[in-house]
C-alpha cells in the first residue's frame, strides 16, 4: 500500500506539472491542419532520452509497443504511463508566436507468462492536430477577403501484443483498432462596398479501422557481458471506414453575432476511406549489462500514398534516424542515490510526413532524460522518467513557417511480480 500511494502522490505531481502549460499559451501549430496531424511521440519515456531508440530495447521492465517482439525481455509485470508538455515558437519570414499544450503520450501494461511468452496492450496517441491560422488576399478590382482556418482532433489506437522467443530470437505481433477524428474549418469575409457575404465551412471526419504490426529481435550475448541486439517491425498499411460531416454557411456581420445566416450546403454521414501507408523500422543496440548501452534506429514510411476520401495531401516521403544511449554507474548502489540512476542523451534528424511543392519538411533535435528509482525489493521496482527534447520542424523559405519546440516528457514505470508460484501451504 505504501508503494501504491508512493506512485499515486507522484502521478499528480506529474499531472501538476505538466497542465499549467495548457494556460500559458493555446496550443497552434500550423502544419497539423495537413493529412491527419502531427505524428506524435509513442516510446516510453525512458527511450525518449535516448532519442527514441527503442526497436531493439527488449528492457526486463518496459513494454514497448514499439516492436512488439520485445515483450519475451519483460520479467515483471509493468505498469506504464507517460505524459508530455509542448513549448513551441511558430515563426515565418516576418512574425513568430509561442504557444504550449499538455497532453497524454500513452498508458499501457505489460508481463511475462512465461520465459519464452511476454503479453501487452493499452492507449496510444498517434497523431494530434490544433491550429488557428489566418490570412488576407486581394481580389483585384472588387475587393479583399481575409481568410481564417482553425481546426483540431487527432487519432489514436489500443492494441493488444504477444512475442514468443526461440532460443536468441523473438517474434511478436500487435494488433487492435486505429480510432479519431478531425474538425477542419474555414472563414472567408470580404471588406467591400458591394455586399458579399462572408461564408464559413466546418467538416468532421470520423475514422475507424483495425491494424496489424509483426516485429523480430535477436538477443545474441557476445564475450563477457555484452551483448547485442537486432530489431525489425513492420505496421501494415491501413484502410480507415470514414464518415464525413460538412456545412457551408453564409452569413452577414460577424459570425460569433452574425446579422443573417443561410445553409448553402451540407453533407451527412458520407461514407469513405482514409488511406494510412506501412511504417518499416530497424535499430540496433549494443550493451554491457545494466552499466551502459548505445543504439541507432531507422524509420521510414511513403505518406505519398497517403489519401483522404481518394484525395492526396500535402504528404511526402518521412525517414528518421536516431542516435542514443544511457549509463547506469551501479545500478546496485547501496548507500549513494546518484550512482543508480541512469542518464540518458541522444540525438535525431530526418524528414516529415509534410511536402509543399519541392519542399520536403526537415526535423531534428537532440534529447536527455533521466531515470529516477522509486524503489526496489525482491517483488517490486519502479522508476520515475523524465525527457527534454529540443528540436525545430520546417522552414521559413518559400513562404513556410519553422516550429522550434522544447519538449518535457513525464513518466512513471512500476512492476510486480505475477504468478509466484506458492512454495508452502
Amino acid at each position: 500500500m505504501q508503494y501504491l500511494s508512493t506512485i499515486f502522490k507522484l502521478s499528480l505531481l506529474a499531472i501538476i506539472f505538466v497542465i499549467p502549460l495548457q494556460g500559458q499559451a493555446q496550443e497552434n501549430s500550423p502544419y497539423s491542419r495537413y493529412i491527419l496531424g502531427n505524428l506524435k511521440s509513442i516510446e516510453n519515456v525512458a527511450f525518449r532520452g535516448m532519442g527514441g531508440v527503442c526497436i531493439a530495447d527488449d528492457h526486463s521492465l518496459i513494454a514497448n509497443p514499439s516492436n512488439p517482439a520485445t515483450y519475451t525481455g519483460l520479467r515483471m509485470t509493468s505498469y506504464q504511463v507517460g505524459l508530455e508538455g509542448n513549448l513551441v515558437t511558430v515563426k515565418n519570414s516576418s512574425v513568430s508566436n509561442r504557444t504550449g499544450s499538455a497532453t497524454l503520450s500513452y498508458v499501457n501494461i505489460g508481463f511475462p507468462l512465461s520465459k519464452k511468452l511476454g503479453l501487452s496492450f493499452g492507449l496510444l496517441p498517434q497523431t494530434r492536430s490544433k491550429y488557428s491560422m489566418a490570412k488576407s488576399d486581394s481580389i483585384p478590382g472588387i475587393s479583399r477577403v481575409n481568410s481564417s482556418y482553425y481546426g483540431g482532433g487527432g487519432i489514436q489506437k489500443i492494441y493488444i501484443g504477444a512475442a514468443y522467443k526461440i532460443s536468441d530470437f523473438s517474434v511478436g505481433l500487435n494488433t487492435g483498432y486505429t480510432f479519431g477524428n478531425l474538425v477542419n474549418s474555414s472563414e472567408s469575409s470580404f471588406t467591400d462596398s458591394l455586399k458579399i457575404l462572408s461564408n464559413n465551412i466546418t467538416a468532421r471526419t470520423t475514422m475507424g479501422g483495425f491494424f496489424w504490426q509483426v516485429g523480430a529481435l535477436m538477443n545474441k550475448k557476445l564475450k563477457k557481458e555484452y551483448t547485442l541486439r537486432l530489431g525489425v517491425t513492420y505496421t501494415g498499411a491501413q484502410s480507415l471506414n470514414a464518415k464525413k460531416e460538412q456545412y457551408w454557411e453564409s452569413f452577414g456581420g460577424d459570425l460569433s453575432n452574425p446579422d443573417y445566416v443561410g445553409k448553402v450546403d451540407s453533407v451527412m454521414n458520407l461514407k469513405g476511406k482514409v488511406k494510412i501507408p506501412a511504417l518499416l523500422g530497424v535499430g540496433a543496440i549494443f550493451s554491457n549489462g545494466d552499466f551502459w548501452q548505445v543504439g541507432v534506429d531507422f524509420r521510414s514510411s511513403d505518406w505519398t500514398n497517403f489519401s483522404s476520401y481518394g484525395n492526396a495531401d500535402s504528404s511526402g516521403a518521412y525517414w528518421n534516424i536516431r542516435l542514443g544511449g544511457a549509463i547506469t554507474p551501479d545500478v546496485n548502489a547501496v548507500n549513494n542515490f546518484w550512482k543508480k540512476v541512469t542518464y540518458r542523451v541522444g540525438a535525431y534528424t530526418g524528414q516529415d510526413i509534410l511536402k509543399f511543392g519541392d519542399n520536403n519538411i526537415k526535423n531534428m533535435g537532440v534529447t536527455a532524460g533521466v531515470g529516477l528509482p522509486i524503489r526496489r525489493t525482491q517483488l517490486s521496482i519502479g522508476q520515475l522518467n523524465a525527457g527534454i527534447d529540443i528540436g525545430k520542424r520546417g522552414t521559413t523559405d518559400n513562404g513556410l513557417v519553422r516550429e522550434g519546440y522544447t519538449r518535457f516528457s513525464f513518466g512513471i514505470t512500476f512492476n510486480d511480480r505475477w504468478f509466484i508460484k506458492r512454495r508452502y501451504d
